[in-house]
């Protein structure tokens, strides 16, 4: 998959919602503690949120979460499924892609792509991830959030993913 540098915002309003919601927990530092997350906050958000349980030696993800409206596009439900584990075929390496960066470069990272959910039609989703670190200052869960796409952003094109300011509004 090509991957296109934007310098534009998210265009999902939940998205930047959640973005704004993890800025003020982080207050001072860099990265907000896994304990200051609290779901009840995001509630009406819930069902386009994932949580990913961080691993490491080597770098791992499972899912610890998954929304409900997610599970409803993918088709099933990967709650407790490893990340590089037969969950996305020959799309595994794009897919871990955002993890591993987010994860590396200790930010947030927020993507638009066009994906193909089971047995549905294609649809342009932005997926924003938000690392949360645990007491030492290691990233051990990252908060992400799937939304489609406002209908007046531009679409990227067939196998590429257009890497997205996640701070610009």
């Amino acid at each position: 998959m090509d991957r296109v540098k934007k310098d534009s915002p998210l265009s999902s309003p939940n998205l930047l919602e959640i973005r704004d919601y993890w800025t003020a927990l982080k207050k001072d530092r860099e990265i907000p503690a896994r304990g200051d997350f609290s779901p009840a906050s995001i509630a009406r958000h819930l069902p386009i949120v994932s949580l990913t349980d961080v691993f490491y030696n080597p770098l791992r993800f499972r899912y610890r979460l998954l929304g409900t409206r997610i599970t409803e596009l993918a088709g099933r439900n990967a709650t407790g499924k490893w990340l590089d584990e037969e969950l996305y075929g020959e799309k595994t390496d794009d897919m871990l892609w955002s993890f591993r960066q987010c994860v590396e470069v200790k930010h947030p990272i927020a993507v638009r792509e066009q994906v193909q959910f089971v047995d549905k039609s294609w649809v342009i989703v932005e997926v924003a991830l938000f690392p949360l670190c645990d007491e030492e200052g290691r990233i051990n869960v990252i908060l992400s959030a799937l939304d489609t796409a406002s209908l007046n952003t531009e679409t990227p094109p067939d196998g590429t993913c257009f890497i997205l300011d996640w701070e610009k509004s």
